[in-house]
């Protein structure tokens, strides 16, 4: 069983796999990021399962940065619950800020994102 740091250190690793994945305009992996029948609410706009999680990616516009901060992660088993600071950046410019309020489960292929709700600091503009 791994330990706490260990399990931490995974799910930092997804949540940085899940920006560069999204940023990168990968839609596949960015899915991959999350259990096939998750879901992902982004201000009310919600995709359940993979083909979903897929086509909200690909319509994502190029050239966004995520920049994940000051996550609190806490581990209860398979199971983890995650709050964390979310800013994404379009050419410099900040597109929205907000956070990230996350459930994970542990998958055989490791630790997965089963829900992850954003949730911005003020209505998109």
């Amino acid at each position: 069983m791994p330990t706490l740091v260990e399990d931490r250190d995974e799910i930092l690793q997804l949540m940085y796999r899940y920006n560069h994945a999204v940023d990168g305009q990968a839609a596949e992996e960015w899915a991959s990021t999350f259990t096939d029948d998750a879901i992902f609410d982004a201000a009310g706009r919600v995709a359940t399962g993979r083909d979903e999680l897929v086509g909200f990616a690909s319509a994502l516009p190029a050239g966004m940065r995520h920049i994940v901060a000051n996550p609190v992660i806490d581990v209860q088993g398979d199971t983890a619950h995650v709050r964390a600071y979310i800013t994404v950046l379009k050419a410099g410019a900040i597109m929205s800020v907000g956070t990230y309020d996350d459930q994970l489960v542990r998958t055989p292929a490791g630790w997965r994102f089963a829900k992850r709700v954003f949730t911005p600091d003020a209505p998109p503009a």
